[in-house]
């Protein structure tokens, strides 16, 4: 493909600058799990924890301990390979405008893959951004070399900018969902360059009530379920919308457990006013078409419960977020199956044995369903992500 400007007015550079981003195209990938590479994320990993703004936000510091030079070389060991393995040149990034941090584990995916990377930061304004940039660049000042693999930008939907940028890459991530992933692709990418698309997908949670009542740190429990959930609004596609239970004593396990989350939300903000309404909205269109739904009164303005008899996938997929938790009551697993399409991508469980779920896994076989963690890390990142293997996948295998 034929190199284009990349000199364009309404680009904002966060990180790099036009110079940087111009000699992209000829940087030499990396191996995985670089040297380089590694001592650069462990020194951002310490300034990231030493930041004086950052523990005001914990996803800010859930990603200082990702880049642990301990959690890398975890990391490192997870991934085992005997192929001679190549980053694939320049990955673009085009990260979601509603989740703060993903844009900064999908660089760290590129970087520990080898590749030169070009990120388009979210549209909405997070602080949690504007600190791990500032982070950035202090790590890139006692880490030079590594300065030619790092571009940040900011800039609108112009589609000279996305076919530019689309153009020089060998690797595109879009992590904007289906709108999103329509629009980039209007932008050509070279024939051999790789597409990863991570499209609008739910999640749901799956809470067995006898384990439950009888853990001793339900405080706990609801602080995880808050980092699954309404840390991000319940915007991330890693959120549970629907709370499903299983087990003997639902109805006593369910008074505990939003007890203890309301207890723990009522130190939070309220939500702003539009939030609850556009909740209250979404609750309406569906008890319009479902009279079942069955409204539960809630003590905060945070949270909206409605129990259904059954849960259909159009309303996990038109769940708009902000509040809003279904909750449904089965006397088995497999009854969640419905719902496991192409569109579910988490399953977050507590108290579920694994056999139990092993069992579910096997005899379904489900369309979607791509990752099942313990609640609480819906949202811990990995390069296994929504059914990819991104080590695989934005690295190029040599035959030797």
């Amino acid at each position: 493909m034929t190199p284009m400007p990349l000199n364009f007015k309404s680009l904002r550079y966060r990180v790099g600058d036009v110079q940087i981003m111009e000699q992209m195209r000829g940087v030499k990938p990396r191996i995985p799990f670089d040297p380089d590479v590694m001592a650069f994320l462990q020194t951002f990993s310490k300034l990231l924890l030493t930041h004086p703004q950052a523990r005001a936000h914990s996803d800010v510091i859930s990603l200082a301990f990702w880049c642990r030079r301990a959690a890398l070389e975890q990391m490192k060991q997870a991934h085992p390979f005997t192929e001679f393995l190549l980053g694939r040149g320049v990955a673009f990034h085009i990260a979601p405008s509603n989740v703060a941090v993903n844009f900064a584990y999908s660089l760290c995916a590129g970087l520990l893959t080898g590749n030169a990377n070009i990120v388009r930061l979210p549209s909405k304004v997070f602080a949690q951004v504007d600190i791990i940039c500032q982070t950035l660049d202090e790590a890139l000042q006692q880490h030079c070399e590594m300065r030619e693999l790092i571009c940040l930008v900011e800039y609108g939907h112009e589609t000279e900018i996305n076919n530019a940028l689309s153009a020089m890459c060998q690797a595109r991530l879009i992590w904007g969902g289906d709108k999103t992933i329509e629009l980039i692709r209007q932008s050509v990418i070279s024939p051999r360059a790789v597409d990863v698309a991570f499209a609008d997908r739910y999640s749901i949670a799956i809470i067995h009530a006898d384990a439950y009542l009888a853990a001793d740190n339900k405080s706990r429990i609801a602080q995880n379920f808050f980092n699954d959930t309404l840390l991000t609004d319940q915007q991330a596609c890693t959120s549970p919308k629907l709370v499903a239970w299983l087990g003997e004593q639902k109805s006593e396990a369910r008074a505990q457990f939003w007890a203890h989350f309301e207890a723990y939300l009522r130190d939070r903000p309220d939500p702003e006013a539009v939030s609850v309404i556009k909740t209250l909205a979404d609750y309406c269109h569906q008890a319009a078409k479902n009279p079942a739904l069955e409204y539960i009164p809630s003590e905060t303005r945070h949270i909206f419960r409605v129990e259904s008899q059954e849960v259909s996938q159009e309303m996990l997929e038109n769940h708009q977020g902000s509040g809003l938790f279904y909750e449904w009551l089965m006397d088995d697993i497999n009854e969640i199956m419905p719902v496991c399409g192409e569109k579910c991508q988490t399953i977050a469980t507590y108290g579920v044995t694994e056999n139990n779920i092993e069992r579910f896994i096997f005899n379904n076989a489900p369309k979607g369903v791509d990752r099942i963690v313990p609640l609480g890390e819906t949202m811990a990142f990995s390069l296994h992500w929504d059914g990819y293997d991104l080590l695989k996948t934005l690295t190029r295998t040599i035959t030797l």
